[in-house]
């Protein structure tokens, strides 16, 4: 009897496998894949494979393809490698692990230039972001987020008379 219903049981396991998605990190992925593949047999590993592949997420799935790996253990390998960049290039973070809190570094404000603070370092030849000579290729040393904004003379000099003439119309003439 339990020699009957084995198949039923490995065709359950198979059916979880290739059902399996990615929704933790790789190392967790890879674990739930290998605790469901050792119940399945018979498989060839060209076909492990494409069915571990199959359940990555879709940004690794791609480029997990694109390396055709040869082997279980290179298609192991390489969304491990992904994700190891992808969690690199991510904002640093400070974790207190006795009180579970997070501390994400604070970002510097963006600074503002008036409009004589723009001329006189325009005239000197400094960089608008830092007080240094302003030379091609020049980096600022501290990177900060900067804008410049700046409001045409004609655009004043039409404000400034469109005041005028309202002040001339409220005062009445004397006759």
């Amino acid at each position: 009897m339990i020699a009957h219903y084995e198949h039923t049981k490995i065709s359950t396991s198979f059916s979880q496998l290739i059902n399996l998605k990615q929704k933790c990190s790789m190392m967790e992925h890879i674990e739930d894949f290998k605790k469901l593949n050792i119940r399945v047999k018979d498989i060839l590993e060209e076909d492990w494979i494409d069915v571990f592949i199959g359940t990555l997420k879709d940004n690794i799935k791609h480029e997990v393809c694109l390396w055709e790996p040869d082997s279980l253990e290179k298609a192991f390998k390489l969304p491990r490698k992904m994700e190891n960049e992808i969690l690199a290039t991510r904002m640093p973070t400070t974790h207190n692990y006795k009180d579970g809190s997070v501390i994400v570094p604070s970002l510097s404000q963006p600074t503002s230039l008036t409009q004589q603070k723009f001329e006189e370092k325009g005239e000197k030849g400094l960089s608008y972001s830092c007080d240094r000579k302003y030379t091609k290729g020049h980096k600022c040393v501290e990177k900060k987020l900067f804008y410049i904004d700046c409001e045409e003379e004609e655009e004043k000099e039409q404000e400034i008379s469109k005041e005028e003439d309202i002040h001339q119309e409220k005062t009445p003439e004397k006759e």
